[in-house]
């Protein structure tokens, strides 16, 4: 085929594409085509600190001239131009259409379309920082920095009269009564979107007229939709000229009532305008008739208005059964502030018998535990000063532990803490199942314990004050020496006091005499290793142990304190 018959085939292809959006310009060698973006899905206009979502743009010009020598040698010359694309972008894209892989004998002017197709994907930026130093003149114009305002709104206009048009030329449900019509049948309100038929929205105007509404009270139909309808709307709705000056009319005198500086004439009906606020003269410029503002009769000089009359006897009518309310509301608070103070009285003596009777329940236990201490035989344990707070935190921490709701283990006597739901509880350790036995709840500390004379119920140095006051401390005669290093200082402490016998009854002694370290029970658990040198010794009996079998034979493993 000859250059001129591939430029006529070209030619047929593009018009059956491109139907009216193809030209010919000066004669059959040089035409223009209008491409469209195939936008699959809105895409962002930005410009400036602006930006909006559309969904359609202005076609893209495309120029081609043939020479001689298309398609055989080169490809034909052509021209671009695009109101919303820079110059910069314009001449970019010559450059690419330039460095697109032209295939001689091959017609290629489909494939710059879709070149220039794929220009815009998801956005689209109007930018003001772009260096033009290229000069293309094939680049036809392209937007300036001082118009970019203008190309800015310019789209969103034709992106939404492109809506308008695919709008009109498809069928919608009218919203109300469901039925499928064109879109040039439609009413779509501007202010919301929604989208009515002509008949329903004539019958619901009419009805909202009716009713009493006009002006911004006309809302849209759509259920918690607030938007009020246009004034040209109602105008396109109703197609009645009668009609709407009626509702222009009465949009007016409803618009007139709310201002506050308005009145109506009772003799004409005709609006009024207030002047001087001073006094109740109000003078129709139409009938000229003067009447009073607040009573709408003949005005009445020098004389109260009926109205103001009747206000003013209201309000002392409001103040009288305001002050009557106030004194019974005062009598009744003063019975009950009176009734609070015999309440308060009496719940105050019922709490000071109850104190006392608590004191007295708390001597007796105190002095049923003091016979109970001297009952029993007499020990003391020797503490290192170093190792005195590290040893009474372990013990807090005994005592806390045993405090909280948990109970040994019948199988394994690893302590379980219950916190909640019902009384069958499931060792983990061991797999063993049990009943839980007693009340739940944490446990009031014993006034054997640390934590019954500790105020803060964590605090090792009150304590050891407590210890000094109570005088269950004792320094050897040997430490009494003021020269001896503080390192070798030792204490005695006995179970003859509260807080001895909380620390005696927990320690014992490592019996390895070259050791001797002491060691904290925790929980009932006799089997005790030795911290210092890591001996095996029995708690019951302060005995070194090789083993279990020690349990099986001479002591019990478990026991109490």
């Amino acid at each position: 085929m000859t250059n001129l018959e591939k430029q006529a085939d070209e030619i047929l292809v593009l018009q059956s594409i491109f139907e009216t959006k193809f030209r010919f310009l000066n004669d059959n060698n040089q035409y223009e085509i209008l491409i469209d973006f195939d936008l699959m899905q809105p895409f962002v206009l930005q410009c400036n600190n602006r930006t909006s979502i559309i969904d359609h743009l202005p076609p893209f010009s495309l120029i081609i001239h043939y020479h001689n020598e298309y398609p055989s040698d080169y490809p034909p010359s052509f021209l671009l131009s695009c109101f919303y694309f820079s110059k910069f972008s314009l001449q970019n894209l010559c450059k690419k259409i330039d460095n697109y892989s032209f295939s001689q004998g091959e017609v290629c002017v489909y494939d710059w379309i879709e070149l220039i197709k794929h220009e815009i994907t998801n956005k689209l930026i109007l930018d003001t920082n772009i260096n033009e130093q290229i000069n293309d003149p094939r680049a036809l114009n392209g937007y300036l920095f001082e118009n970019l305002d203008q190309i800015y709104q310019h789209l969103i206009n034709y992106n939404k009269e492109e809506e308008e048009k695919q709008f009109q030329n498809r069928l919608h449900t009218c919203l109300i009564c469901t039925d499928e019509i064109p879109g040039s049948d439609c009413i779509r309100l501007y202010r919301c979107g929604h989208f009515y038929c002509r008949a329903c929205l004539n019958n619901y105007t009419q009805m909202t007229f009716n009713n009493g509404r006009f002006g911004e009270q006309v809302l849209c139909p759509q259920n918690q939709c607030k938007k009020a309808l246009l004034p040209n709307e109602i105008k396109q709705i109703l197609q009645d000229d009668h009609l709407y000056e009626r509702y222009e009319r009465l949009t007016l005198q409803y618009a007139l009532e709310l201002m506050n500086d308005i009145l109506w004439c009772p003799r004409c009906q005709s609006a009024v305008l207030l002047g001087n606020k001073d006094d109740n003269l109000a003078i129709c410029d139409s009938c000229r008739f003067t009447f009073c503002k607040k009573c709408k009769d003949l005005f009445h000089f020098q004389a109260m208005c009926p109205k103001d009359y009747a206000v003013v006897q209201l309000r002392l009518q409001q103040e009288k059964e305001r002050e009557r309310i106030r004194k019974q509301q005062e009598e009744k608070d003063e019975e009950l502030r009176k009734q609070q103070e015999k309440n308060q009285k009496k719940y105050a003596k019922h709490q000071e018998k109850a104190l006392a009777e608590q004191a007295k329940i708390e001597k007796q236990i105190e002095n049923a535990a003091k016979i109970d201490l001297k009952r029993k035989p007499y020990r003391e344990v020797v503490i290192n000063l170093l190792e005195e707070d590290t040893l009474l935190e372990k013990i807090l921490n005994a005592e806390r532990l045993e405090a909280l709701n948990t109970q040994p283990c019948p199988n394994c006597h690893v302590r379980i803490e219950k916190n909640g739901g019902c009384s069958h509880m499931h060792c983990s350790r061991c797999d063993y199942d049990f009943t839980w036995s007693g009340a739940e709840g944490s446990q009031d500390p014993q006034i054997t314990s640390l934590l019954y004379h500790s105020a803060t119920a964590d605090s090792v140095q009150h304590i050891k004050e407590d210890l000094i006051k109570k005088f269950d401390i004792v320094k050897t005669s040997e430490q009494l020496n003021e020269d001896e290093n503080e390192q070798d200082s030792k204490i005695v402490i006995n179970n003859r006091s509260f807080l001895g016998a909380a620390v005696v009854k927990r320690v014992r002694p490592c019996p390895n005499t070259s050791c001797e370290k002491l060691n904290v029970k925790i929980g009932e658990d006799n089997w005790i290793v030795c911290n210092g040198c890591l001996k095996q010794y029995c708690f019951s009996c302060v005995e070194l142990i090789n083993g279990a079998h020690h349990f099986d034979k001479k002591c019990d493993r478990y026991t109490p304190l």
